[in-house]
């Protein structure tokens, strides 16, 4: 999914109840994902896996 974001750079995913730790699949975005600017605005890609909830956090370098 192309999931819109309010500041490009990088994400750190904190927090992803599809995590073999919570019981899930293992699922996810190997702890980080890219935000992009492009002409529809600031985005990243990323696997949202179902019935899942994830939360993401800003990382500046």
């Amino acid at each position: 999914y192309r999931v819109p974001l309010p500041t490009a750079g990088r994400w750190r995913e904190i927090f992803n109840t599809d995590a073999t730790d919570y019981g899930g699949s293992g699922k996810g975005n190997g702890g980080a994902v890219e935000a992009r600017a492009e002409a529809g605005g600031i985005s990243a890609t990323m696997l949202l896996p179902p019935l899942s909830t994830i939360m993401l956090e800003f990382a500046p370098d």
